[in-house]
């Protein structure tokens, strides 16, 4: 597995407000995973469901924003063309990538005026879906990964949405942008964290024995905090949170998931290449 490289130390600011982060989750998980324990042994084994068609996933070639789909399609089994695009440098400065906004987006655009990437097409249904929320959404509603009723699928479209801005938070920092700092982000993780707790919805994080779509947007969140403080020379985020660290293996663990674990895209870069943090 390459090594992660981080160019300039950003995280050590960071790790203090992103620590408050996870002790808020850890006492969430607890709670949650209980109740759904509870209803888990009552009504037995999840039902599993059969792949839905195929799919074709674009993204650039990192892990970024397509992580959390590519391990929706593998947990379900499900066939799909991963197809990356590669920023390269200019001439006079700048980055293209011919690739994707020559050749395969002025097609895609004529079937969705909002194509960006991340994009999925549904080949069963000749659905183009773009937005990458929308997009983690449109997959859970096909896999059945968006919970079992409705309490449960409001929980996991809060949890992705509130992964979502945690993420924001984190490329504000991880990548160059003009006027931003890790001051800048740690003051805004903790306002985010004061606004009624980032995570403080029944998320259901591997609660019984399936996840939903909202876990593996968490899972990459929390793997890339583990490379960022490894890279950093800092400990684990995850030490002094046990519940947090359980799910974090657990979810690695899953048999459906190892093929993709064991694959290049597990592998690829977190970041572009012009990111602090790769």
């Amino acid at each position: 597995m390459p090594t992660r490289k981080l160019a300039n130390p950003l995280w050590a600011f960071a790790f203090p407000t992103v620590g408050a982060a996870l002790t808020i989750i850890a006492a969430v998980v607890a709670a949650a995973a209980a109740r759904r324990l509870h209803r888990h042994h009552r009504r037995g084994l999840c039902r599993s469901r059969p792949p839905a068609g195929t799919f074709t996933l674009g993204y650039w070639d990192i892990r970024g924003l397509a992580a959390p789909a590519r391990m929706m399609l593998a947990y379900r089994g499900a066939a799909f063309e991963d197809r990356t695009y590669s920023l390269q440098p200019q001439e006079g400065g700048g980055w293209g990538a011919p690739a994707w906004f020559d050749t395969d987006r002025p097609p895609l655009r004529e079937r969705n005026a909002f194509i960006n990437l991340p994009y999925l097409v549904d080949h069963e249904s000749g659905i183009v879906v773009s937005q990458s929320t929308a997009l983690y959404q449109f997959l859970g509603r096909k896999l059945g990964l968006m919970g079992e009723n409705e309490a449960e699928r409001a929980a996991t479209e809060q949890t992705l949405a509130q992964a979502f801005d945690l993420r924001n938070e984190c490329v504000r920092v991880v990548y160059p942008f003009a006027g931003t700092s890790a001051e800048r982000f740690s003051a805004a993780l903790a306002k985010h964290l004061r606004a009624g707790g980032a995570f403080s919805y029944p998320v259901l994080l591997l609660a019984g024995s399936r996840p939903t779509a909202g876990d593996f947007h968490i899972w990459e969140m929390l793997d890339q905090h583990e490379l960022m403080a490894s890279s950093a020379g800092l400990p684990s985020p995850l030490e002094a949170h046990p519940t947090l660290r359980a799910f974090h293996a657990r979810l690695r663990a899953l048999p459906q998931l190892q093929l993709y674990f064991d694959s290049e895209a597990a592998h690829l870069p977190c970041n572009n290449r012009m990111a602090h943090f790769r």
